[in-house]
């Protein structure tokens, strides 16, 4: 069988041949008025003796066979069009001839440009950590550390021609095939020898006011079961290595019981890796004991305990627990029954009977020495200790509100703790395995391997068991039917190493290692041309979902119904992203609008921007866009929406939203709580805020966290928005630093440095729109002058089409109005980001269709992904 390498090798030479070998080519010349008008605005600088930006005009024929001259002259078009050439300083052609000159370049590129062309494109990190989920049921699988990071073209890490293949990234592909083929064929377990391991009560854990020590005794008082560290412990220094057959003894007894009633000690098996919030119930059960004697009693028991487990204690019926049901009749009791103990939490909870104290702060130890304060003293004040009294009320309320009886029932632990009754343990002792069980681990490893090699039926030998469940695992893996020749080389594979000596498992272990570092694996969408159905499941799955196709959209494909107009309608809807939370919504958003870069870009102390807020932004843009898709929103909601998806705090504290007319109140409420509750409010549409541009989001990822760049905004803008880029910079461009003296304010400052014409060309599309925004700070809010130099805004300036704004808000105007180049730029990030290629001339005219359609019809945006899905441009590769 070839090698991985090799392999690879064969599979790039047959794409690159069948991508790039084509027939002789023929020149087409190009036309005597084209020529005379490139020659008189372009030839000085674009000729074969200077060639700036590598670009040659002097050319009286045009190869447009050749994959490189249509390359170039879709770059001329472009900068033509967009009106970045010829430079302002240079003899312009008048309107007809630059329309003279786009027709003849717009009529051939369409003629020698085709639709697709990806190059071969494999997983990124994302989808290959998600793929290894799907197909081996492994929701909490994770890439391993250093796990190579994915390059990015074009603003996204989905790009064919950013996926390389290195040795680093080969070296960790076959790390995770290693520990996949180990979770599905385990080398076999050996019973090692039985050790025996102790805990005495300083190895058990003290948590919370669960427990506390008393000489050679652990004394537990509570018996909640919502969490185990507010009623139990465990061996600190005690975790099972292997599954197994294990003898526990637990020395215990009880202290100052209540009456000659036993009490009962509840053993569980309790997993390391579980939180220590997590229930009680959670943990299985193994013995219970009734523990009867004040000296300590001798229990023993054998259970099964599994690899990763420790043992977890509980006294299972102490009448107190934090569960407001039980907690609230228990002091109730107390309070008619002592008037003393009902007075001195009177004092402890209102001091003086004044406003109530901070309960979190009488927790557990603190709260019990204010109690025995109050208790012992002397002047202890029993006027109000009656059932009937405010006080009292008010404390019985506490008790019923799950919050406060965690607090409050921490404090009453330590009374039993102090005068019992409680339930103390003296030691414990686990000797073993005395023999193997199959831990859940273990029955998780056969669950999977029965899901990707079937269960064998009975009597089935190994080959016949492996040949037929290799087929159907490489399906799966492979996303497509698998023929019997590929499945038995993969076969073959297994058997040589059986016959060499080595184990059924060795073999499996080797046939899965290799299937997973498979180029038919690894890489996606391999057909030409035309998507065949199942790579056609493939991309839509992983456009929408990030997941690889499953269940019905790989019935329709096997069926071939993904033909059908209607069920592939019916598909697309069924898959398309609305939860905020979904991969896609996510992991496009934080590409297109740069938000991955937030948690990088933590603002200066003197904007008070918080970690929260920094968080919120980041939803708020995920929101958004979900609900674009969700509620299919016209596309000029993307620039003035009369909505926002936000907190009602971040919106008054950023947007300037009218503040609530009664402010927040509750004690129970955080700040934290009241400022990450999303809700939609209502805005101007004509107003500063809302849309892509008027988030905090996005004005902070084109900022640095302590200043805004008008130049990096507009370009932002550019790329990202209008879809007009400006070409790359010059490599003779200097840094910000020229001689500015002088100047004052940014804009002068940028104007000084863009003066030479070489910077003038871009800075004249790019600066309007980057000073449009300067009146957002580096975090999103509006500010009417320039810190630190007093000197207000000048957002004004002139759009790459003429119009002359004053500001912002003129801009968002002109977005509106020229919503078209809005729809298509997003509509290109959505295809680049879904195809994995940059759209050839004959897709951008797709994409223009489309979305003049779409315009036509009234559609939204959803609309608007539905069409790019069913277009030949997304269904060829």
């Amino acid at each position: 069988m070839l090698g991985v390498s090799s392999r690879w090798t064969i599979l790039q030479g047959v794409l690159i041949l069948g991508i790039y070998v084509s027939s002789e080519a023929k020149d087409d010349p190009v036309p005597e008025p084209v020529q005379d008008i490139l020659f008189a605005s372009c030839i000085e600088c674009h000729d074969a003796d200077s060639e700036k930006g590598g670009i040659n005009l002097d050319q009286v024929a045009i190869s447009w066979d050749d994959p490189k001259s249509v390359e170039q002259w879709y770059k001329v078009f472009k900068v033509i069009d967009y009106g970045h050439m010829p430079p302002p300083d240079k003899p312009q052609p008048s309107a007809e001839e630059k329309e003279a000159v786009l027709a003849f370049l717009d009529g051939k590129l369409r003629e020698h440009t085709a639709v697709g062309g990806t190059l071969p494109r494999r997983l990124n990190r994302l989808e290959y950590r998600n793929t290894i989920r799907t197909t081996f049921l492994m929701d909490e699988f994770e890439l391993p550390l250093g796990f190579p990071k994915d390059n990015r073209e074009h603003g996204f890490d989905t790009v064919s021609e950013a996926l390389v293949m290195s040795p680093p990234l080969l070296a960790a592909y076959h790390e995770v095939a290693g520990q996949i083929a180990d979770e599905l064929f385990p080398p076999e377990r050996v019973l090692p020898e039985p050790t025996v391991r102790k805990a005495g009560v300083e190895d058990l854990v003290l948590s919370f006011s669960a427990s506390t020590i008393h000489g050679d005794a652990l004394r537990l008082a509570c018996s909640s079961t919502d969490s185990i560290m507010r009623s139990s412990t465990w061996p600190s220094k005690i975790e099972v290595m292997t599954s197994g057959m294990y003898r526990v003894t637990v020395d215990a007894s009880t202290f100052r019981p209540q009456s000659d009633e036993s009490l009962t000690l509840e053993i569980r098996a309790r997993d390391v890796a579980a939180s220590d919030r997590s229930g009680t119930r959670s943990h299985r059960l193994l013995k219970e004991f009734e523990v009867t004697s004040e000296s300590p009693e001798t229990f023993t028991f054998e259970a099964e305990l599994y690899q990763g487990q420790t043992l977890l204690f509980r006294w299972a019926d102490a009448e107190l627990a934090h569960d407001p049901k039980v907690f609230a009749p228990l002091l109730e009791k107390r309070f008619r029954s002592d008037k003393r103990f009902l007075a001195a939490w009177q004092e402890m909870l209102f001091p003086n009977r004044k406003r109530l104290a901070s309960v979190a702060s009488l927790r557990g130890r603190n709260g019990w020495e204010i109690y025995q304060r109050h208790l012992n003293s002397p002047d202890l004040d029993l006027s109000d200790a009656t059932m009937d009294s405010s006080y009292t009320q008010r404390i019985l309320k506490l008790s019923r509100e799950p919050g406060s009886v965690r607090n409050l029932g921490d404090t009453l632990t330590y009374e039993y703790h102090e005068f019992g009754p409680a339930l103390e343990l003296h030691g414990v002792t686990m000797e073993g395995p005395f023999s193997l069980v199959d831990g859940p681990k273990d029955k998780r490893r056969t669950e999977i391997r029965e899901y990707s090699f079937g269960k064998r039926n009975e009597g089935e030998s190994d080959e016949v068991y492996a040949r037929r469940g290799t087929r159907g695992f490489l399906t799966r893996l492979f996303r497509r039917p698998v023929d019997p020749k590929t499945s038995d080389v993969f076969f073959e594979v297994a058997k040589a190493h059986w016959e060499a000596g080595h184990s059924f498992e060795d073999g499996m272990h080797l046939l899965v290692r290799q299937a997973l570092v498979s180029p038919r694996f690894l890489f996606r969408e391999s057909s030409p041309g035309l998507l065949d159905q199942h790579d056609l499941a493939s991309r839509i799955a992983f456009f929408l979902t990030r997941y690889p196709p499953t269940s019905q959209i790989v019935h329709h494909a096997r069926a071939g119904k993904l033909s059908d107009p209607a069920i592939l309608r019916s598909e697309i809807e069924r898959l398309i992203p609305t939860n905020p939370t979904a991969p896609m919504i996510k992991d496009f958003t934080e590409q297109w609008l740069h938000t991955r870069l937030l948690p990088e870009i933590m603002p200066d102390p003197s904007f008070r921007f918080t970690v929260e807020e920094v968080e919120i932004a980041k939803i708020e843009a995920e929101r958004f866009f979900a609900k674009m898709i969700e509620e299919n929103r016209p596309m000029t909601d993307w620039i003035a929406p009369d909505f926002i998806l936000t907190s009602r705090r971040f919106a008054e504290e950023n947007y300037e939203y009218p503040p609530r007319e009664k402010p927040l109140a509750e004690a129970s409420v955080t700040y934290r709580q009241d400022h990450m509750k999303i809700e939609r409010l209502r805005i101007d549409p004509q107003g500063r805020y809302g849309g892509v541009l008027g988030q905090a989001a996005t004005m902070m990822a084109t900022a640095n966290g302590v200043d805004t760049q008008p130049v990096l905004r507009g370009v932002w803008v550019l790329e990202n928005i209008i879809g007009m880029p400006p070409p790359p910079v010059p490599n003779n461009v200097p840094a910000l630093t020229p001689d500015v003296q002088g100047t004052s304010t940014p804009r002068e400052l940028l104007s000084a440095h863009t003066k030479a014409a070489d910077c003038a060309g871009c800075h004249r599309h790019i600066d309007p729109i980057g000073f449009a925004l300067e009146n957002f700070d580096p975090v999103g809010r509006w500010r009417e002058e320039w810190p630190e130099i007093d000197v207000p805004v000048d957002p004004s300036g002139v759009l790459p089409d003429g119009t002359q704004i004053e500001g912002y808000l003129d801009f968002k105007k002109w977005l509106v109005a020229n919503i078209g180049l809005v729809s298509e730029c997003l509509a290109e990030k959505l295809m680049i980001y879904a195809t994995g290629r940059i759209p050839s001339y004959a897709e951008q005219i797709e994409i223009k269709e489309i979305v003049e359609r779409n315009e036509a019809e009234k559609g939204g945006f959803r609309d608007l992904i539905i069409a790019l899905i069913e277009s030949e441009t997304f269904r060829t590769r």
